[in-house]
């Protein structure tokens, strides 16, 4: 059979679409309000009260944060500035946007901030929207090196109507090939340089990186998506004070707000241009009901200084050493395994990264499959992509990371039954504050 929703979705997508469809059509009011009671329900004892969610795109907002996501904000559109707005009786929610800009422009290092765009990939698309025109060449990491797939010629770029050429890159020191990179903008000429990944197990030498663009004259451009929460905490790197013209962000992930996004820079006219390419050019209403969630976690970021990074941190340097006294080979042995909240491991053994993520799932514990610096391109992905920033703000302590370590051990190298395993990873979810 195939599915009526997305006829063109890969085989295994293809079996579980028909599966549902079945399931859910034709399905009245009352049949889809206790099926959606139902989804509800799964979801947050799944995931939010009995997983161990160590998935490197995610994060759960503090009670304080979800106390402040009022819905029905989300549904008054906002259009125009405070003060000139299309709409009147807008007045309480002037106030929050003026208060989160500056914010996250503080906490990022920077003195403007754009956040009404609703995704990271947007506020990447803001960005080529202000400062390219059709034809013109960005620079990205490649996929190989974890780089984000929405930016290559088949999805934002190419929307845009832009070329995407790989920066040269160092699968040895996780970095840019800053030797080569010289020659390479010289031949390519790119209007902006992107750099960061879905990975980010160590900083960039971003005014290294700079030095050269300005050579050229390209706009350095640092995606901060997982590493936001960090940077928010003055640890890993400070982007701009390192010499990049504009930081993008999501809010989520490791920053640990609502879904959405910010663009951030120090400069005004770029400030300008970015502001023109989200409203009118990329949004018109956008959800407003993210800005006040968003104000209680930059507040909380900035009365708690460094303390939640320094969390993540410490549990990812425990279970980067745990997972290698388990038997896992860990990426990067030879750097200490990371510098960030993110921990890498190859899966080759396992059958690879996503066959791997399945199986743990079974057993309770939550994360996906990435690709390897060094991998051949198209070659399917190697390895496994960790993330301690849920599980720290759920208050795991580093002690707990062995334990963590050793389900995975259960499930992978040790091949237990994963029903068992998954009463233990419930119980060691409980089993912290």
């Amino acid at each position: 059979m195939r599915s009526r929703v997305a006829p063109w979705a890969p085989p295994r997508a293809q079996l579980r679409l028909t599966e549902l469809e079945s399931e859910v059509s034709g399905l009245g009011l009352d049949a889809v309000t206790r099926l959606v009671d139902a989804v509800l329900a799964e979801h947050r004892g799944r995931l939010d009260e009995d997983g161990v969610v160590l998935y490197a795109g995610t994060n759960t907002m503090s009670e304080r944060a979800r106390a402040a996501h009022e819905i029905s904000m989300g549904c008054r559109p906002s259009m125009g500035w405070p003060g000139d707005k299309y709409q009147t009786g807008l007045d309480e929610l002037d106030v929050l946007e003026v208060l989160v800009p500056l914010q996250v422009a503080a906490l990022m290092g920077g003195a403007f901030a754009e956040v009404r765009l609703q995704s990271a990939t947007l506020a990447n698309l803001a960005c080529y929207s202000a400062f390219t025109a059709p034809g013109d060449t960005i620079a990205v990491p490649p996929e190989g090196a974890g780089g984000h797939g929405a930016r290559n010629a088949r999805a934002v770029a190419g929307i845009r109507g832009l070329q995407v050429a790989d920066l040269p890159y160092d699968a040895a020191r996780l970095d840019v090939d800053h030797d080569a990179l010289p020659a390479f903008l010289r031949e390519h000429r790119p209007a902006l340089v992107v750099l960061g990944t879905g990975l980010m197990l160590f900083p960039y030498d971003v005014a290294r990186v700079r030095a050269a663009c300005d050579e050229v004259g390209a706009l350095v451009v640092y995606d901060a998506s997982h590493v936001a929460g960090l940077i928010a905490g003055g640890r890993f790197q400070c982007p701009l004070g390192e010499g990049a013209h504009l930081l993008t962000m999501s809010t989520y992930t490791s920053f640990g707000g609502p879904p959405g996004a910010a663009v951030v820079t120090r400069d005004e006219e770029l400030a300008r241009r970015v502001s023109g390419a989200a409203y009118p050019g990329l949004t018109a209403n956008y959800d407003a009901s993210r800005l006040a969630p968003l104000a209680v976690v930059a507040a909380e970021h900035a009365a708690g200084g460094s303390g939640y990074a320094d969390r993540c941190l410490a549990n990812a340097r425990a279970l980067a050493s745990a997972l290698d006294a388990e038997g896992f080979t860990v990426f990067a042995a030879d750097r200490g395994w990371t510098a960030s909240h993110h921990v890498a491991v190859d899966a080759t053994a396992f059958g690879g990264g996503d066959e791997a993520a399945r199986l743990l799932a079974e057993g309770g514990v939550y994360l996906s499959g990435i690709g390897l610096p060094g991998q051949a391109p198209g070659e399917p992905m190697r390895g496994l992509r960790i993330g301690t920033q849920e599980v720290t703000r759920r208050g795991f302590p580093p002690e707990a990371m062995g334990a963590v370590a050793a389900l995975m051990r259960r499930l992978l190298i040790d091949g237990h039954d994963p029903a068992r395993v998954l009463r233990d990873a419930v119980a060691l979810r409980h089993a912290t504050p």
